[in-house]
């Protein structure tokens, strides 16, 4: 399962082994003023990376990426 943001793309191998999940998670526990164990943060990151957002780009940049990824 692969997460692609803008030209950088995110694996779930490279998001478990990541030496900045432990940050992360702090600064999430800080911003949710609650404890975020690092396990939950990776559900929430998974979670997310598995939903696909339809209405988050006009239709026309969905016909045009899958265009450039299977041209006719």
């Amino acid at each position: 399962m692969k997460l692609a943001l803008e030209g950088f793309t995110l694996d779930e191998v490279t998001l478990v082994n990541s030496s900045i999940l432990p940050y992360l998670a702090m600064v999430a526990s800080v911003i949710e003023a609650r404890v975020i164990r690092c396990e939950e943060l990776l559900y929430v990151l998974r979670r997310s990376m598995r939903q696909r957002g339809f209405d988050r780009l006009p239709r026309r940049e969905y016909v045009l990426r899958f265009l450039d990824q299977q041209p006719p």
